[in-house]
C-alpha cells in the first residue's frame, strides 16, 4: 500500500519533499462535519465584517487603516478599494487549528493557502485503497474548488496562476487544473509569463490553440505582486473587467493582525452588530488573544490594550517583554502578512525555545520592521500528544508514537451564507517539534469523519 502511496504520489510530482502516510486516514476528536460547518460560516461572516471594517472605517476606528496600512504599496490599497472590486471576497479559505487539551485553537487564517492539490491527491489514494469515510470525500476539494469557481463565472475558462515564490505547489495546483478540465470546464496552470493579451483580453498558447481566459486564480502573494511577470497586464485586464482576479486584491485581508483586532475592546461593538452570535461565539472561544508589535511609547496613565498577562501579572506595554525571563517567554512571534517570511512557519519564533539575546534580537527586530513587515505576538499553546502510525519511507518501516497535530480544513465560499467544506489535511509531527509543519518526519493525511462517541478510524487511536 505504501509504495502505491508513493508511486501515486510522485508520478503526480507531488512527492518532492517526502513525510511519511499514515495506514488509514486519521481520526481527531473534535474535529467533526458539524464543527467544521459552524466553523466556515463562522470565518465567512469575520472575513465580510473585516473588509466592512477597513472599507468604510467609522470615527474612533481609523487605527484599523493605520494597522492594516503598514508595508503595503498605496497603488496596490488604492486598488482593492475600486468599486469593481467592492464585493469580492476571498472564497478558498484555510484556517489553521492546532488541538489542545481545552479542544481546538486557531492560529492563522490563509485565504491563498497551499495544499488543496496534496489533500486531492492523497484523498484518492485512499480511496483507491479501499479507505472511505473521509471529511469531503475524496472528491470534495475537486467539487468545491469547482463550485467556488463557477459561482463566480458562470461559463469559466480558468488560469490558474502561480508564481515563483509558490514554485513548490506547481505540482499540487497542475494536478488541480488536470482535474478540472476532464470534469469541468477548461482549466490551465500556468506560470506569470505564459499569459499574453490582444484588446479582447488574456489567454494562453495551448496545443490546440489560444485559449481566452475570463478567470484566474492566484496562488501568488500580494506582497510578490512586484515581481510577478505580466502584473500589470492582468491588473489592467481585471480592473477594465475582461477578466476575475480571485482570490480578491485586497491585501488586508491576509495580515493576522486582524486576529489582533478581533480582541480589541474600541472594535467590540462593531463584531457584535456585523456578525452573528453563533459566529462571535465560537471565534471567541477559538482565536487566541493577539497583540500587533507596536514600538510606539504608550502613555503613563495607559497600557497595551488587551493587556498582556504574564503569571499573575500584566506588562503595561510592550518593553516589558525584554525583560521576561526564559520561563515567561511562553510566545510566539511571527510576521502579520504581507512579506516572504509570513508563510510556511517562515519569521517564526518561539519565546521559551531561545537564549535571552536571541528573544532581545527578535523583538528587536519586530519593532525595528513594524513600518515595512508588522510583526504580532500570540501566547504559545501547548498542543496535545495523539498516538499515531505513519509509514517513514527512509527507514522503509511503520513507525508508531506521538504526534502534535495541525488541522487544515478547506472551505470553498459560493454564496452569501453557502459554504462547503471540501476536505481536512491534518500535519502531524513529532511530539518534540515545537512548530508543526510539513516536514519529513511528518504525517499528512486526510482526516476520517468518524465521531466523537468513543469511535476511531480503524487501526487508528488516540490519547493525550
Amino acid at each position: 500500500m505504501f509504495r502505491n502511496f508513493l508511486y501515486g504520489l510522485k508520478a503526480e510530482g507531488l512527492f518532492e519533499r517526502p513525510f511519511r502516510i499514515s495506514p488509514k486516514p486519521v481520526f481527531l476528536p473534535g474535529i467533526n462535519e458539524d464543527f467544521l460547518a459552524c466553523l466556515g460560516h463562522a470565518l465567512v461572516s469575520f472575513y465580510r465584517a473585516l473588509d466592512l471594517l477597513y472599507r468604510e472605517p467609522a470615527s474612533g476606528h481609523e487605527f484599523v487603516r493605520f494597522y492594516l496600512d503598514r508595508g503595503k504599496p498605496a497603488e496596490l490599497l488604492s486598488l482593492g478599494l475600486a468599486r469593481r472590486f467592492r464585493q469580492d471576497l476571498p472564497r478558498v479559505l484555510r484556517p489553521d487549528l492546532l488541538l489542545t487539551p481545552d479542544g481546538p485553537v486557531l492560529t492563522e487564517m490563509d485565504s491563498v493557502p497551499g495544499g488543496p492539490g496534496l489533500l486531492l491527491a492523497l484523498s484518492r489514494l485512499y480511496r483507491d485503497a479501499g479507505q472511505g469515510g473521509m471529511i469531503g470525500g475524496s472528491e470534495g476539494i475537486l467539487e468545491g474548488f469547482a463550485a467556488m469557481i463557477r459561482c463566480q463565472e458562470p461559463d469559466p475558462v480558468l488560469a490558474i496562476v502561480v508564481s515563483d515564490e509558490s514554485e513548490e505547489y506547481r505540482g499540487e495546483m497542475s494536478l488541480l487544473a488536470r482535474s478540472l478540465s476532464r470534469a469541468h470546464f477548461p482549466a490551465v496552470c500556468i506560470h506569470p509569463r505564459e499569459l499574453h493579451f490582444d484588446e479582447e483580453g488574456l489567454f494562453v498558447q495551448t496545443k490546440n490553440g489560444p485559449l481566452r481566459l475570463n478567470i484566474l486564480y492566484r496562488f501568488f502573494e500580494l506582497f510578490d505582486l512586484s515581481n510577478i511577470p505580466k502584473a500589470e497586464m492582468m491588473l489592467y485586464f481585471a480592473k477594465g473587467g475582461k477578466v476575475r482576479i480571485t482570490p480578491p486584491l485586497k491585501p488586508w485581508l491576509e495580515e493576522k493582525a486582524g486576529m489582533a483586532l478581533w480582541h480589541h475592546p474600541v472594535l467590540r461593538p462593531f463584531w457584535v452588530r456585523e456578525m452573528p452570535d453563533e459566529a462571535r461565539e465560537l471565534l471567541d472561544r477559538l482565536i487566541p488573544q493577539t497583540w500587533i508589535l507596536d514600538p510606539a511609547p504608550v502613555p503613563f496613565s495607559a497600557t497595551v490594550t488587551p493587556p498582556v498577562p504574564v503569571g499573575d501579572r500584566f506588562l503595561r506595554d510592550f518593553s516589558g517583554l525584554f525583560g521576561l525571563t526564559q520561563k515567561e517567554r511562553r510566545f510566539i512571534i511571527k510576521p502579520s502578512g504581507f512579506s516572504p517570511l509570513a508563510w510556511g512557519s517562515r519569521g517564526v519564533v518561539v519565546g521559551h525555545d531561545l537564549p535571552e539575546e536571541s528573544w532581545h534580537d527578535a523583538l528587536q527586530k519586530a519593532f525595528e520592521t513594524f513600518d515595512s513587515v508588522p510583526f504580532v505576538l500570540q501566547p504559545f499553546r501547548t498542543t496535545r500528544v495523539l498516538s499515531m502510525s505513519g509509514f517513514d519511507f527512509s527507514a522503509n518501516h511503520l513507525l508508531e508514537e506521538g504526534y502534535r497535530v495541525r488541522v487544515c480544513p478547506y472551505f470553498f465560499v459560493l454564496g452569501n451564507d453557502q459554504v462547503r467544506t471540501g476536505g481536512v489535511l491534518a500535519t502531524a509531527c513529532p511530539k518534540d517539534k515545537k512548530l508543526i509543519h510539513g516536514m519529513v518526519d511528518a504525517i499528512l493525511s486526510p482526516v476520517w469523519a468518524g465521531n466523537d462517541q468513543g469511535q476511531s478510524a480503524p487501526g487508528e487511536g488516540a490519547q493525550d
